[in-house]
């Protein structure tokens, strides 16, 4: 009884020194979060500087745009080819009006795009400059890839948030695993058939995205191998069931490693989401207190439980 009564003792000082680092560090958040927004902001400079301007994989999807218009091949390449174009059919037709801007314009937008995806994640100007500090934030923002809007789709899909199951259908078309978020199944079946609607006009598109895969199944990637992160995502499933549920940073886990290509560290970025709803879920804990120095309150609102929605 005494070793149980001085354990909890020890748990509750630990505790109580945390809350104080973290009201210390509280003090600080604003400083820290612009130095972590100037750090990024100093990297892509000067990436872009030395010719990372435009960025690869932005230039992929709008030459992709291109292709279609001017009737050239779309699909040419293999998974972490130059300049290959990935995605499935939809997603190159979206491209082709797109494509008529300029293609800095273009590359300009989305980047603006993840910077407030990432805001949107992280639930405040601060915390998102707080990221700043992560060395895989500045690395994906400098690809000119869509994994931090896409982790803003499996954050809202994990919370079952109104609309989120359009951006899971949009997603899923791009990197597939976006789907294990699609908990408003009304709106993915709706999203999905509109965008399949899209290639009726150019069915020969799936003959060589089907090519593409087919070749790159056959080339090595420098990807984290996928059949242990599928295992995990099994495991991962199985216990959001078995838990009723009541797990979303399961969910969001298990939708961000079942990426097909996860690309270290950048690809890093799709795990924000989890990280963000396991604070929530321990935050809204009855009796539980964290230190301040973390994310915002939940980035929009949702129409049932925090933790538990069903599809």
């Amino acid at each position: 009884m005494a070793s149980r009564i001085g354990s909890r003792i020890d748990a509750r000082r630990r505790l109580a020194a945390s809350l104080v680092l973290g009201a210390r560090l509280a003090r600080y958040r604003t400083p820290l979060a612009l130095a972590g927004a100037l750090v990024a902001s100093g990297q892509l400079v000067w990436w872009f500087s030395i010719g990372a301007w435009p960025p690869h994989d932005t230039a992929a999807i709008w030459l992709a745009g291109v292709h279609l218009r001017e009737g050239a091949p779309v699909y040419g390449g293999v998974v972490g080819g130059f300049l290959a174009f990935l995605y499935m059919p939809p997603i190159a037709i979206i491209a082709a009006p797109l494509s008529l801007m300029p293609l800095g314009l273009a590359s300009a937008l989305l980047l603006a795009g993840q910077v407030i995806a990432l805001r949107w994640i992280a639930g405040s100007w601060t915390m998102a400059g707080l990221l700043g500090w992560l060395p895989f934030v500045p690395r994906e923002l400098v690809t000119g890839n869509v994994d931090i809007i896409m982790a803003a789709a499996i954050y809202a899909g994990a919370r079952g948030i109104h609309g989120s199951g359009y951006a899971a259908a949009l997603f899923a078309l791009m990197k597939v695993s976006p789907v294990l978020v699609a908990r408003r199944w009304s709106e993915f079946i709706l999203a999905s058939a509109v965008l399949m609607a899209l290639t009726l006009p150019w069915l020969s598109l799936w003959a060589g995205w089907l090519t593409m895969v087919s070749r790159s199944l056959e080339t090595p990637a420098d990807t984290v191998p996928i059949l242990p992160r599928l295992a995990i995502c099994l495991a991962l499933l199985i216990f959001w069931q078995v838990s009723r549920r009541t797990h979303p940073a399961a969910l969001a886990t298990a939708a961000a490693l079942a990426t097909p290509a996860f690309y270290l560290p950048h690809s890093f970025v799709l795990l924000l989401p989890a990280a963000r709803l396991l604070w929530d879920q321990e935050r809204n804990r009855p009796g539980r207190r964290l230190p301040t120095l973390a994310f915002a309150r939940p980035a929009g609102p949702s129409t049932d439980s925090e933790a538990v929605v069903q599809p």
